[in-house]
């Protein structure tokens, strides 16, 4: 080491803190490059992978240049690292084709190859990669889901805001972001679509700008009109109820098709409920609310 070129000298004398010397991959390859700078010159190349063979080679192949698979499979053997397989320690092999699978998975970046080699051949077969590629979709559908729910999520007016409005109307139509009469109008049941009540049957999202809504009543589950109130639990409860019947007598592509988007609306609207709250709903039910759960369930009140 009497002949340390400046460069490799300035690395090895350096007084950073740091006490590790090869703590960053720009180190590593400049000790690389100092190191193999006299094979590189007799070699006559400017590979940074450079050395020289003693024995077993023609005098002019004796500076060797670059590295193979096969470099990396000796050090492998003599560093005791296994050829193929793990140990039962758990040890992994050291050979190029992982070398050089770990680094794309790292860097996500060709090398040698086009990107379409890079992403069919080598991050396809990584499990490493497919499980992140699972979570990633994973959770943007669950976003999805949670955006869409959020969307067609129909507002509940709870007890205690149907109260206030007995004394304090305008207050109660401020909280619940309605117009004082349109409130009085819901809460006495005047606005009732069956199983919530309409803001506006006037302002439909599906027709014109003071057309009446012509929609299936079970479509107000879905609607931005559409306003739960506490008095409309029990036909709510009674139809979850018979939808979840029906899903054990439907083919799941049906079910899928004509039920599951209004199962999962109504799931949402009593969830707002406590399980207390849901069973005396069904003791309360009327022969009269039980017939108006029949209609809209079985079709008969949708326009033909």
């Amino acid at each position: 080491m009497e002949d340390v070129p400046e460069e490799l000298a300035a690395i090895l004398a350096d007084d950073d803190p740091e006490p590790r010397l090869f703590r960053s991959p720009l180190k590593v390859y400049q000790l690389l490059v100092e190191l193999t700078q006299l094979a590189r010159r007799h070699g006559g190349h400017d590979l940074a992978l450079a050395g020289f063979r003693a024995t077993g080679a023609p005098t002019d192949g004796r500076w060797t240049s670059g590295a193979d698979a096969k470099n990396i499979a000796r050090w492998s053997v003599r560093h005791g690292f296994p050829t193929k397989k793990p140990t039962a320690e758990g040890v992994e092999p050291v050979e190029a084709g992982r070398l050089r699978q770990t680094g794309i998975e790292r860097k996500r970046s060709p090398v040698a190859h086009t990107r379409s080699t890079m992403n069919d051949h080598y991050l396809a077969r990584s499990e490493a990669v497919v499980g992140q590629s699972r979570t990633v979709v994973a959770d943007a559908l669950r976003a999805q889901v949670a955006a869409a729910r959020q969307r067609r999520s129909v507002p509940v007016l709870p007890a205690a805001l149907v109260d206030r409005a007995t004394t304090d109307l305008d207050g109660a139509a401020r909280e619940a972001d309605l117009d004082p009469q349109i409130l009085q109008r819901l809460i006495t049941g005047r606005q009732d679509t069956v199983l919530t009540g309409c803001v506006d049957h006037r302002n439909s999202p599906t027709a014109g700008r003071g057309e009446p809504c012509a929609e299936s009543f079970l479509a107000c589950l879905g609607c931005e009109n559409a306003r739960a109130l506490p008095h409309q639990l029990p036909l709510q409860v009674v139809a979850l109820d018979q939808l979840n019947n029906l899903r054990t007598h439907v083919d799941p592509a049906t079910w899928k098709a004509r039920h599951q988007v209004h199962q999962e609306r109504l799931e949402d609207l009593v969830g707002h409920y406590r399980e207390s709250e849901r069973n005396k709903a069904r003791q309360d039910l009327t022969e009269r609310q039980q017939k108006m759960i029949n209609d809209p369930m079985s079709g008969r009140m949708d326009l033909r």
